[in-house]
């Protein structure tokens, strides 16, 4: 059914994929920009400049909304206090104001993480009704927001989708080791890590299934590609991608950890909060980050579009294309 669909995070990594699955469904979107941000504008899509720690300032982008498709988040912060401001208090004045200015709101899928529930056990993986075990602050203030999505459900249904590890066009993180694979180098890290992976198209698909079924409504979900893969077999996947062939450097779990106080040491004359820190050794030092999709399959028919190798394909042919390698 088409529906009017207000939505953040609309300059960021996915945000350009989940609007592009929901244009094509036929939603009418209306999208956040923050003032001075530069962006391309996309037909048939009304851009509203605002941030979400001002209220006021979303009051055009929500008004008539059906649904909101919540993407903005904070990956990065220096304080557990920041992560809890923009990934859980915005979101709870972001319902506020939809409420408030739209009589016809009624929904918010909202982008969590495998983080807010924390590692599996094995490769099995993770389901949606094991307790949560947040490893990092960042984990903890997405923990929050799927509890004040729970709080407030008697007001308003929610999603929360729970993604692991996003890469595809567009992606900056994955695209560090894409360079080092086309200098010639494959490093893998410590013991040996298996995950699961999300292709943000994969994500995107996601996103629609949840603005249109039922059944999405008051839950929370799992989403990835099929399989698990550890840092060799990425490696694997991004060389033959790249047409390439790298060598395979191990580094001992000690050099991370000495990297890391390096790192935290310069933190305060960096603009950027760094990405190496103790919170990322601790998600480092875990073997299993695996998710289930099984409740995703059953309620919402989701399945996975690409695989993970082919979409890799896709990535390293779109970074090359954009001048990225």
């Amino acid at each position: 059914m088409k529906r009017t669909i207000a939505m953040t995070g609309t300059t960021g990594f996915i945000g350009p994929h989940v609007m592009e699955r929901l244009l094509a469904d036929g939603h009418e979107l209306s999208c956040l920009v923050r003032p001075g941000k530069a962006y391309v504008p996309v037909p048939g899509v009304r851009y509203c400049t605002g941030t979400l720690d001002d209220p006021a300032s979303l009051k055009p982008l929500l008004e008539g909304a059906q649904t909101v498709v919540h993407l903005a988040a904070l990956t990065r912060a220096r304080t557990e206090a920041e992560f809890q401001a923009v990934n859980c208090d915005s979101v709870e004045r972001l319902i506020d104001m939809a409420k408030a200015v739209s009589p016809a709101f009624d929904h918010i899928v909202a982008m969590s993480s495998l983080a807010a529930v924390g590692p599996s056990c094995d490769c099995r993986g993770v389901c949606e009704d094991e307790p949560p075990r947040p490893l990092t602050p960042y984990g903890r203030s997405k923990a929050a927001l799927e509890a004040m999505l729970r709080r407030r459900q008697g007001e308003v249904s929610w999603t929360a989708l729970r993604a692991p590890a996003v890469y595809g066009p567009g992606d900056r993180d994955f695209l560090e080791y894409f360079k080092l694979v086309l200098k010639g180098w494959r490093f893998v890290v410590g013991k040996r890590n298996v995950m699961s992976l999300v292709y943000a198209k994969n994500l995107a698909d996601a996103v629609a299934l949840c603005v249109d079924a039922p059944a999405a409504r008051n839950e929370a979900f799992f989403v990835a590609d099929e399989g698990c893969y550890d840092w060799d077999d990425i490696g694997t996947m991004i060389e033959r991608a790249l047409g390439t062939k790298a060598r395979r450097v191990r580094v001992p779990f000690w050099g991370v950890w000495l990297a890391s106080l390096f790192s935290s040491a310069l933190a305060p004359f960096c603009r950027k909060p760094p990405l190496l820190n103790k919170h990322k050794l601790a998600e480092m030092s875990q073997e299993f980050w695996v998710v289930s999709t099984d409740k995703a399959a059953k309620a919402l028919g989701y399945v996975p579009r690409w695989a993970t190798g082919e979409a890799f394909r896709i990535t390293a042919e779109w970074y090359r294309e954009n001048g990225w390698l």
